[in-house]
């Protein structure tokens, strides 16, 4: 371990995007906090991520419980500190009209979406102000369309949004960046999801947004910090109006 260490802590790990940006990172000679809920397959990652000389420490469990948010936070001080933080653990919620959606299946959405990213930052600030780090919110562009059935995950990642903007000006003083990205349409599990009867094949894969991920990483977190980009945007015109 060295105090120069560069760490990253990336919930949602397992597969898909954040197998993506955690395998971006550790090319760029990261030590690595992964998590998600199913421990065999964030293991395989894990070991693949390895292969780049990174240090990587998995934590299996539910981002909703505070045990495992701990356990985050704890791993990265152990690995030496904390540069990046990476909230892409989802919950899709199931897909439908809002009149026929179970309210009580809300408290579950937004935990997930919105609740837990809020509090794993709010253990992780102080680490990442010891570095001046970057906070990275994934959202999607079902908190802007209002698409027919998406209505609670929308309302979760569109809470998410403002909840980032808010926090970039609270945390700006205390050296620490924030940034929203909807990394847009691609072949996942969790668009699977969404369009279960569907041949997604057309969808790119998450390794499109390879290309901004890099990109955003060289930037200087207080440059982009309460920006909103989108990672498949043409032209490179990955920022977005907020």
């Amino acid at each position: 371990m060295t105090a120069s260490s560069r760490v990253a802590i990336i919930t949602g790990a397992s597969r898909g995007l954040g197998a993506v940006i955690a395998r971006v990172l550790a090319e760029r000679t990261y030590d690595l906090v992964i998590g998600a809920r199913h421990p065999e397959s964030l293991q395989e990652v894990a070991d693949a991520l390895a292969r780049h000389g990174a240090r990587v420490v998995p934590v299996a469990g539910d981002i909703t419980d505070a045990r495992v948010r701990g356990r985050f936070i704890d791993a990265a001080r152990e690995l030496g500190g904390l540069n990046v933080l990476v909230n892409n653990a989802s919950e899709l919620g199931g897909i439908g009209p809002l009149v026929d959606f179970d309210v009580a299946r809300f408290g579950h959405v937004f935990s997930v979406n919105a609740g837990a990213p809020v509090a794993l930052i709010q253990l992780a600030v102080p680490l990442l102000a010891e570095r001046r780090g970057l906070i990275v919110n994934i959202t999607s562009d079902a908190a802007r369309g209002a698409y027919v059935g998406w209505g609670p995950y929308g309302a979760s990642k569109a809470a998410l949004e403002l909840l980032t903007r808010t926090l970039a000006s609270e945390v700006r003083d205390r050296g620490v960046s924030a940034v929203i990205v909807d990394p847009g349409d691609m072949r996942t599990g969790m668009h699977q999801e969404a369009f279960p009867h569907e041949d997604i094949s057309d969808r790119p894969l998450p390794e499109v947004t390879r290309t901004f991920w890099h990109w955003l990483f060289d930037q200087t977190p207080s440059d982009v910090s309460g920006e909103r980009f989108e990672a498949q945007a043409e032209d490179a015109r990955w920022l977005q109006p907020a």
